[in-house]
């Protein structure tokens, strides 16, 4: 059994992205607009409870999946500086 600190992974970082790296990034950026775009909407109608969950779950598990593109970019930028 191996133990890994928060945020280690087993997997070595790649070298490349693939299409679907891209596409997942492609889909986080239109998550986190989306999200935005449903929550200030609902400011200027009626507000319930499902437009805030609908719109903050969308800018939440986009910037989540944000979160892990720029840990890559910056530890594949640091790597490239040794």
């Amino acid at each position: 059994m191996s133990l890994f600190r928060p945020g280690q992974s087993a997997t070595p970082m790649p070298d490349k992205l693939s299409r679907t790296d891209y596409y997942q990034i492609v889909t986080s950026v239109l998550m986190v607009i989306l999200g935005a775009i449903i929550l200030i909407r609902s400011l200027s109608g009626t507000t319930t409870i499902m437009i805030l969950l609908v719109g903050g779950g969308f800018l939440a598990l986009g910037l989540y999946r944000l979160n892990f593109v720029i840990k890559y970019f910056k530890e594949k930028r640091k790597c490239s500086h040794r």
